[in-house]
This record gives C-alpha cells, structure tokens and sequence, in this order.
C-alpha cells in the first residue's frame, strides 16, 4: 500500500490507554482533532489536514482497530471505548482543550466527548454523525446477527467498500484505487474486520435514551453539517440533531454524502473554517 503522507504531514507513533496508534500531525496553533469514521481512517482528512494545518496544531488519529493503528481483540470497539481512549491519547499529547471535527462514528465520539468531558472540547463538528439509534448503518446492521454476523464478518474486504462507496459518495470520482486500498488494508486481518463488526454490534449504548436526553443541556457550540444524499443520517436526522442541541448551527450541503470532507473537501473546508474562527 502506498503511503500518501507528505509534508506538512508527520506521521507518528503514539500509545494512549495501551494501545498503539498512527496520529498524523501538522501545523501550530490552536489545536484541532479530526476524526474519522467507521471503517476509515485519518486518511478520510486527506483534503482537511494541509488547509488546517495554516492556523491549526492538527491531530487525526487512527482510532484503535481501524487504520494503521492496533487492533488488540479485547479493546472496547464501542463510542464508550473509543471516547476513553480519545481523552487518554489527549493526555498523553499534552492537550487539555480542543476543537473537534468528527465524521460518522468520530462524529459521535466528539458529542460523547462533550457530553462527559466537556471541559476538553472547545467547540464541535459533527459530519454526518448518527446521534440517534435509527441513524445506525442498517446495510451493516446483519453483522451484529448470530451465526450470520460472524459469516459476514469472515467476507468484509475490498468488494464490501466499493459497495459502500456506491452510496456514500456523490462524487464518483473520490472513489479511487488509492482511496480502497487505504481503507481495505485492514479488512485484510481478522482483527480489523473485527473491529468494524463489534462496532456495530456495541453501536447503540443502554444508555443511550438517557444520553439523549441529557442533549438539550449541552453548552458546547456545535456545527451539525450534512450531505442532502447522506443514506444513513441524512438531512433529518441531522436537522434534529441541530434542533436538540441548545447551542447548534445546521447545514445540508447538496450534491454530497454520508463522508463530507472527503465527498466536497472545498466547501467542508470553508464551512469548517468559519466555525472555527468565528467569535463566541
């Protein structure tokens, strides 16, 4: 697989909570955590990184089981998991505050982030984040299946991500060669198709009606961005998201998927720039 790092990016090695991960690095200032989704990567920031890294100290982790990181079988692959190990890889970089960008699943790490430790969030965008049970992938949802589950679990690779990205991407033309083989290289091991599948099947926490609940008493700003061909979360689900929380901003953006950044990197990019820097 070829690497695409290039300067500004630094590739680097960082173990947090025990686990050992790819962080991509770039730029100073202020920083800003970018976080991708299930089954991606920090690859998915491609397009975000080089334009952020002007003004911000950048951070795009691989999460634990996705990417290049490791994939230990007995991690919690689930948005309790990952927020842990999130706030422990924070602590080990020396950040104490940040502004977050999450696509997917990395969207709903930064809302579980802000909910349970909102004195490390500065503020939040949430790409396409599934906020609410129905918002759960339902083509994935036969992995969280008895007996089945396992089956499809085995199959996951190359063929399942060109299926996924029929759906995820306007753009047909973001869905390259490099791009599959970026995010299949993981599916190659029974640990990374693992990982995918437990996701899945811990993706609705028994809390969560409370979780839910406890929205409209969040204060971080937030920015609730959707693609109006988004299959997943799509333009409602996002809109309800932006109504919950107190302190919310919604865009829909046409001609664009459940995967934003990387479907309409220039527009996101403007959009996000702007949340940034825009006064309190």
């Amino acid at each position: 697989m070829r690497d695409w790092i290039a300067p500004p990016i630094e590739a680097r090695e960082v173990t947090a909570a025990g686990v050992r991960a790819r962080v991509l690095t770039a730029g100073a200032g202020p920083p800003l955590l970018l976080l991708h989704g299930l089954g991606a990567s920090s690859y998915s920031w491609r397009f975000a990184i080089p334009e952020f890294a002007r003004d911000f100290t950048v951070i795009a982790p691989d999460f634990p089981g996705f990417g290049r990181s490791d994939k230990p079988w007995d991690f919690d692959y689930s948005i309790s998991g990952l927020h842990a190990w999130l706030i422990a890889l924070m602590d080990e970089l020396g950040v104490s505050r940040a502004a977050m960008a999450g696509n997917s699943m990395g969207g709903v790490v930064a809302l579980w982030a802000a909910q349970d430790t909102p004195e490390r969030v500065e503020r939040m965008a949430l790409f396409g984040a599934p906020a609410y049970p129905e918002n759960r992938p339902r083509a994935l949802w036969p992995l969280g299946w008895p007996v089945v589950g396992r089956a499809l679990e085995a199959m996951m690779g190359e063929a399942t991500l060109r299926w996924i990205a029929k759906t995820t991407f306007v753009d047909q033309s973001k869905v390259t060669e490099e791009m599959i083989a970026e995010y299949g290289e993981p599916l190659k091991t029974a640990a990374g198709r693992r990982a995918v599948a437990e996701f899945i099947r811990r993706a609705i926490p028994p809390d969560f009606r409370e979780r839910i609940a406890r929205y409209p008493r969040m204060r971080v700003p937030a920015l609730v961005l959707v693609g109006e061909s988004d299959q997943m979360v799509g333009p409602a689900g996002a809109a309800r998201l932006a109504r919950d929380l107190p302190d919310a901003r919604f865009v829909c953006l046409e001609r664009c998927g459940h995967a934003p950044q990387e479907d309409a990197p220039e527009r996101v990019n403007a959009i996000l720039r702007k949340f940034l820097t825009e006064t309190k």
